[in-house]
């Protein structure tokens, strides 16, 4: 696992288990609908992500994740291209 994994995986758990306690890393490949997160939480989940890594998001590109997978794989690219 990269440090970037050690940093963003306990952010991204925190958000989704608000909604699915039990959830683990693996639950990240399912649809953010299937682990009954709503816009609020992806908007905070996005939110502590830019804070914790000194990026900006854009939101275009964020609708676009359908899964915190994908959430976790736009944000490695935008750190790696920082």
């Amino acid at each position: 696992m990269s440090s970037i994994d050690e940093r963003m995986d306990p952010i991204v758990l925190r958000y989704v288990r608000r909604r699915v306690p039990d959830a683990e890393v693996a639950d990240f490949d399912k649809a953010i609908w299937d682990l009954d997160l709503d816009s609020l939480d992806i908007a905070e989940l996005v939110d502590a992500l830019e804070i914790e890594f000194g990026v900006k998001s854009d939101l275009a590109q964020i609708d676009e994740c359908n899964s915190p997978a994908d959430i976790k794989a736009y944000f490695q690219g935008l750190i790696g291209a920082s």
